[in-house]
């Protein structure tokens, strides 16, 4: 009687250089705080009154997260694209108009989100209604069927 419980023989596949660019996480995501905070830095200076005070604000944290994108050394190029992998497009600061058009549509998204919220409060206020009667209701017929089943027993 034969073992069919053998294990094949094992293959061995050889070892291969690395496929995919070695990226860091600490230096993507240095890349990815630079850009939020030169895109954003225009929207927020024209969205709060003490614009000079925000300005020096957001300029320090740009200059903070420079620094630390720029002591990360070990970012390593894309193959083929000459890059380092950072994010590219526009800052929205090109023109005057498109910071105010993005200004404008954040503001009527604000709007929208205000009265989605105002409609949820809504509906949270009728649900809380509608549980705080179900539950005297509930009491309501609780009492009555120990009453009843209370002068069942006297009865007996």
């Amino acid at each position: 009687m034969e073992n069919n419980n053998r294990i094949a023989s094992l293959s061995i596949t050889p070892t291969l250089a690395r496929q995919t660019p070695r990226n860091e996480f600490g230096a993507v995501l240095a890349r990815t705080a630079q850009e939020v905070v030169k895109t954003g830095a225009s929207i927020v200076g024209g969205m709060v009154p003490s614009g000079p005070v925000m300005s020096a604000a957001v300029s320090s944290v740009s200059s903070t997260v420079a620094s630390v994108g720029s002591t990360n050394a070990s970012i390593t190029p894309i193959p083929g694209t000459g890059s380092t992998g950072s994010v590219t497009g526009t800052t929205g600061t090109t023109g005057q108009g498109d910071a105010w058009d993005m200004l404008e549509a954040q503001r009527l998204m604000a709007e929208d989100g205000q009265k989605f919220n105002m409609a949820y409060l809504g509906l949270q206020n009728e649900m809380q209604k509608e549980s705080r009667e179900h539950n005297a209701i509930s009491n309501i017929m609780k009492v009555r069927h120990d009453s009843a089943k209370a002068a069942i027993n006297n009865i007996r």
